[in-house]
Formats: C-alpha cells, sequence, structure tokens
C-alpha cells in the first residue's frame, strides 16, 4: 500500500512541478521535467557509489534544453518519513548526495504533504531559478 501511495504522490507532483515551470517562464520550451531517471543517464561518468550509479533513480530531474540536447540543472526528491527514520533509505540519500555533488547537480527534497501544494512548488522552483539563473 505504501508504494501505491507514493506513486500517487510522485504523480501529483509531477503535474504540478509542470505546471508550476509552466507558468515561472510562461513557457516550457526551455525547460522540461523527467521522472524516474535513471542516474547513469543524468550524467556522464562517476567516481563514487557505483552500485547505485548504475542502478539508483532520482525521482524527478529538471533539464534546461539546448538546441538538440538537454543539460539537467536541478533534481527533486519526494521524501516521506523513511528518508529520516530509515538507515537503508539514510544511506542511499548519501549515496545520491555524493553522486550529486561530483557532477554539481542541486537537489531540492519535498515532503509527501507538499506534494499536492501549488504555491509551495511554484515557490521552490521561482527560489532556485532567481538564485541559478
Amino acid at each position: 500500500m505504501v508504494l501505491r501511495r507514493i506513486t500517487v504522490y510522485k504523480f501529483n507532483l509531477y503535474a504540478l512541478l509542470n505546471h508550476a515551470l509552466e507558468n515561472i517562464w510562461l513557457t516550457r520550451s526551455h525547460y522540461t521535467i523527467h521522472q524516474e531517471v535513471s542516474i547513469a543517464h543524468v550524467f556522464q561518468g562517476n567516481e563514487c557509489c557505483n552500485d547505485l550509479f548504475y542502478n539508483g533513480r532520482l525521482d524527478f530531474v529538471v533539464y534546461e534544453k539546448h538546441e538538440t540536447t538537454e543539460l539537467p540543472i536541478l533534481a527533486i526528491e519526494l521524501n516521506d518519513k523513511e528518508h529520516c527514520e530509515g538507515e537503508v533509505v539514510q544511506n542511499r540519500d548519501r549515496k545520491k548526495k555524493a553522486i550529486r555533488d561530483e557532477h554539481d547537480l542541486q537537489l531540492i527534497r519535498v515532503e509527501n504533504s507538499y506534494a499536492r501544494r501549488y504555491q509551495h512548488i511554484k515557490e521552490i522552483l521561482i527560489n532556485f531559478f532567481s538564485i541559478a539563473h
């Protein structure tokens, strides 16, 4: 049952991210969001945590479009209480952080309870783009 609930949260968050990104930029032609992205598809090469690099996933990745390529600029992870309490999940999160740090990709964590709050998601993206661009 937990997996189904998380899937619904991710579905809701994906829709909100797309809607918020569309409203921030008035056009989605510069950015796109992919969900459940293999870590190995986001980065070229890796020096650490190869077990997770080739098998792990990021919940969402925002890409900036450049002609025929897409460059990853932001990862977004949806978190539940296991991210604070579960040792296995915390270990996986540490490995993901090491990989992102190696490739200089910023992460924003969103708690499940905020996955359906449009204004919160929009503010997260506005804050990111006001600093990054």
